[in-house]
């Protein structure tokens, strides 16, 4: 079940970024960077999965932590023509963003980001178990748990928060990250 649920997410980024050149995905690789591309893949997957209420276009990518992951992910939304912007403080993402991408050096403040983006139609992914227990709808988690370069081995939600979000995301998307959440 883990591999098919990793098999969609990489398709789904796949078919929502045919057509570019993945130069950021391939420098990361060459760089030793294989995990935070994979990362940036499932980011990209659970974003391809999620719908809007007020529609269509061009999003709007907060990052919060300044590491690799970060970097990552900003390189490749921006080569998505994606609005790329930085959190310095919690209040900065209030009716700025679309997406929040909390890195674990960007940790200090999730409770704070969690309580003023509550209900809003704002998607937040981390990269550090304790994202989802404080607010965070989902949590990309290496196989180390640590944050270092293992692979990739767990998806976490937070169901409650994503059930009180006015996003849509996939329910067989969510019910595949429940399973997989389980193990």
């Amino acid at each position: 079940m883990r591999k098919a649920f990793f098999s969609l997410l990489a398709s789904a980024c796949a078919l929502l970024m045919f057509g570019t050149s993945h130069a950021w995905a391939e420098q990361d690789a060459d760089a030793g960077g294989a995990y935070a591309s994979k990362l940036a893949t499932i980011f990209w997957g659970i974003v391809g999965y999620t719908h809007w209420p007020d529609g269509e276009g061009a999003l709007r990518v907060c990052l919060s932590g300044d590491d690799r992951h970060s970097t990552t992910i900003r390189r490749s939304a921006m080569e998505l023509r994606h609005r790329v912007i930085t959190l310095f403080e919690p209040e900065d993402a209030v009716g700025a963003c679309d997406v929040v991408y909390v890195s674990g050096t960007g940790m200090e403040e999730v409770g704070k980001l969690s309580r003023l983006l509550a209900g809003a139609p704002v998607l937040t992914i981390g990269d550090d178990e304790r994202f989802c227990d404080m607010g965070g709808m989902f949590c990309l988690l290496p196989s180390d748990g640590r944050g270092g370069e293992g692979s990739i081995d767990k998806v976490a939600m937070n169901e409650n928060v994503i059930s009180r979000s006015a996003l849509r995301i996939n329910p067989q998307v969510l019910l595949l990250m429940k399973r997989n959440q389980e193990r």
